[in-house]
């Protein structure tokens, strides 16, 4: 399962309002959030490889050293940007 949205100009939408809807009206908790962002990556049409090994999010292709492939990944580039924020975001409250 993902996120996503259509031009914004047609259907008023943008993924803030769709992540609100989720919880509002599914009732889906962070957990299931994070899975929702990492899929909207996973599966985007983002030129590049996959930062992940598989579909459960638990080990990098790259393993300890990611640069040179997230220099010629840009999927790879946008995971790992988003993974920097959930990291960042989820230190405060550690």
């Amino acid at each position: 399962m993902l996120l996503a949205t259509d031009d914004p100009g047609v259907s008023r939408g943008d993924l803030t309002t769709e992540f609100q809807r989720a919880v509002e009206d599914q009732k889906l908790g962070y957990r299931e959030l994070k899975r929702l962002a990492r899929n909207s990556l996973q599966y985007s049409f983002i030129e590049g490889e996959s930062l992940w090994k598989n579909g459960r999010y638990e080990a990098y292709v790259c393993g300890k050293s990611c640069d040179a492939f997230i220099a010629k990944n840009a999927k790879a580039r946008e995971q790992w940007r988003l993974e920097r924020r959930l990291r960042d975001f989820e230190a405060k409250f550690d």
